[in-house]
């Protein structure tokens, strides 16, 4: 028998109502549903099985469908992709640029699923991690996962220097609020709104993108992802303090010598194309009006 995890903003009553109209639908054709503790009980008169963590949901499924908006999703994957499991995204957000189908298309799309009627479209995932200063090695609590992006930056609202080597060559120090690598589906995202440039997702790139650096000369870089990106925060000051953020979700506290390292991770995001889903360059067209110009 299939199994479908379910992945919820549980603080969203219309992604909790979409999953237990979805929950019920599987249930008539003898597919069972499982997810975290809290949703399954929101669910309990659906049958759905409790398990305790995302990554339990992950390995108990077949697949996966995430009910949110972006946020929702980029925490989904950062769980479901070391397990190999494709995901199907249901746009319950207010912008959903990353997500794929509409409530309305949801059990047409599961249905191509269980039918093996969806392909999967694959994304690359970067691999984060902390190299403490004087510390001499990476602390395992520290390597983590990134859907979008890794941003590092001040810890206030003040000018840092970062240090930045790409395969252990300097690249620049830039003095800015920070600086930013994505992935080309984080190009859509904080990058952008610093001046990175839009990269179709299945661009073999990273983006370097300095944030608001204190120099006209500073442009995003595109590198390809076969290389990797360090960056530290250099001490110019005494109190100097940063922080690097992972998908905008997960925070670590830096101290001036430390050097967060980024590379591809060997895990990747697995999508499901089913249903209603807009390719990029239609997203980019109809949710964003690129390159519109203005009647007169």
């Amino acid at each position: 028998m299939q199994t479908v995890g379910l992945l919820i903003n549980e603080t969203k009553p219309a992604a909790v109502d979409a999953a237990r109209d979805l929950a019920r639908y599987l249930a008539t054709h003898g597919v069972a549903t499982v997810s975290q503790d809290a949703v399954a009980t929101l669910l309990s008169d659906t049958r759905c099985e409790a398990v305790a963590t995302k990554a339990d949901v992950a390995a108990q499924s077949d697949f996966v469908v995430v009910f949110g908006g972006d946020g929702t999703l980029l925490a989904a994957c950062r769980a479901v992709a070391p397990f190999g499991k494709p995901i199907l995204s249901a746009h319950l957000g207010h912008f959903g640029f990353l997500t794929q189908t509409s409530p309305e298309g949801l059990r047409s799309a599961v249905d191509r699923v269980l039918f093996g009627d969806a392909p999967t479209e694959e994304r690359g995932m970067l691999a984060v991690s902390v190299l403490r200063a004087g510390a001499g090695a990476v602390e395992p609590c520290d390597e983590l996962l990134a859907m979008n992006d890794v941003a590092v930056a001040s810890g206030a609202v003040r000018l840092i220097y970062v240090q930045t080597r790409v395969d252990g060559e300097l690249l620049a120090t830039y003095a800015a609020d920070g600086v930013i690598v994505a992935t080309p589906t984080g190009s859509t995202g904080y990058s952008l709104s610093a001046g990175g440039p839009l990269v179709h997702p299945s661009a073999p790139v990273f983006v370097v993108s300095p944030i608001c650096p204190h120099t006209l000369s500073a442009r995003p870089l595109i590198i390809p992802d076969t290389q990797t990106v360090e960056l530290s925060i250099e001490p110019h000051r005494a109190d100097t303090v940063g922080v690097a953020s992972v998908d905008g979700q997960v925070e670590l506290a830096l101290a001036p010598g430390d050097t967060v390292r980024v590379s591809a991770s060997p895990h990747r995001v697995r999508f499901l194309v089913a249903g209603d889903a807009p390719s990029f360059y239609e997203k980019i067209r109809t949710r964003w009006h690129y390159a519109e110009r203005a009647n007169a």
